[in-house]
């Protein structure tokens, strides 16, 4: 094998490499736009930054925390 293949080689490998990455990067950040808990948390958030929704923010993000430790215990047990 030339030098020369063996670069193409290596540029071939750094391309799968980095369109692996991003396929990954692109599909974790699919989930979290899906996941319902992560939108509470974030209108809680929003919430939170205005005094008279301060409760009711708290009320969600308690809700979404609640509701994403019982879903993980269910996923531990199986």
């Amino acid at each position: 094998m030339t030098e020369l293949e063996q670069l193409r080689q290596r540029r071939e490998l750094v391309v799968l490499a980095a369109e692996l990455q991003r396929a990954t990067t692109a599909r974790r950040l699919e989930r979290i736009q899906a996941n319902p808990a992560k939108r509470v948390l974030g209108f809680a958030a929003s919430a939170v930054s205005r005094p008279l929704l301060l409760k009711l923010g708290a009320s969600a993000l308690t809700f979404a925390v609640r509701a994403y430790r019982k879903k993980r215990s269910t996923r531990k047990k199986h």
